[in-house]
């Protein structure tokens, strides 16, 4: 009830139409029409093509819009508990920087392993090849416009996010030949990035990149080496990236998130103060996979 009175309180009667329209109006029903629906056909073909028939039935995996499943050959399978809808792939977010009309892609010849609720955006690519392992951690996000190759094995960590237009690649798919040294060297290396990073939008992750837990990639970086000796929670960024500096983690609890969100929007000043009776681990405590 306090927080209707407040809503009513700190907006023109101009503001609150436009409020109840985006909530319950034609705003509503626009957005509605223009996202990617859940789809039942896709979603029952990838689920029983993929995961063995004791976790196929629970639809683990929620298929949205039209994506394009080149193939299944590979398979799925959940570490942990199974719920219906714990994945959502090719789920849409009008509000987020990409264009969101593009569709997914998936072409899974490996496999790919799930330890928890995820969600992965529009217009983003996935590829496991033979005998190669994608394995994605509880409470992962993969937005629109990424490009996941797995040639050798890549580790997403638990509560990790990929911004839009990011790649990860453990290979360059490609050998070069080195006529002055006389050998050809291998053209990849598995992928592991610890709990909690943020890979910033634009940036690429190549093969044989070893991230720290609660690492942040600043956006249009190129990450090609092991970090592994640096502090968690450490800034890294640049073309190749370096490290810049420690202490800094992405905030993820919604409660202290909607903190933040009021304390700008009623005052003017540019820093919050950090509330110093609070651990780092409550600010990036993930509460959103309800």
């Amino acid at each position: 009830m306090q927080s209707i009175k407040n809503t009513f309180k700190n907006h023109t009667i101009s503001e609150l139409f436009h409020i109840f329209d985006h909530k319950f109006g034609l705003g509503r029903l626009e957005l509605a029409l223009a996202s990617n629906w859940f789809n039942p056909l896709k979603t029952i073909w990838l689920n029983f093509r993929s995961f063995p028939l004791c976790q196929a039935w629970k639809l683990p995996v929620w298929v949205y819009g039209r994506p394009r499943l080149y193939c299944l050959t590979g398979s799925m399978k959940v570490e942990g508990s199974v719920s219906s809808g714990m994945i959502k792939f090719n789920k849409d977010k009008h509000a987020g920087p990409s264009l969101t009309s593009a569709q997914s892609v998936i072409c899974n010849y490996g496999t790919i392993i799930f330890r928890g609720k995820g969600l992965i955006g529009t217009g983003t690519k996935i590829v496991v090849y033979h005998k190669c392992t994608l394995d994605l951690g509880k409470n992962f996000k993969i937005t629109d416009f990424c490009n996941i190759g797995c040639l050798k094995g890549i580790t997403i960590g638990e509560q990790c996010r990929i911004a839009h237009r990011c790649q990860i690649l453990d290979s360059n798919y490609h050998y070069v030949a080195n006529f002055t040294k006389r050998n050809v060297k291998r053209h990849g290396a598995p992928i592991h990035l610890g709990k909690g990073c943020w890979i910033c939008n634009s940036s690429t992750i190549t093969g044989g990149s070893q991230l720290p837990d609660f690492t942040i990639v600043a956006s249009n970086s190129l990450v090609n080496k092991d970090f592994s000796n640096i502090e968690d929670s450490s800034l890294i960024g640049g073309i190749p990236a370096k490290y810049i500096a420690t202490g800094f983690r992405k905030i993820e609890n919604s409660k202290i998130e909607k903190e933040i969100n009021e304390f700008f929007s009623d005052s003017q000043k540019e820093e919050f103060p950090l509330d110093e009776t609070i651990s780092r681990d409550l600010y990036s405590y993930v509460d959103i996979f309800k």
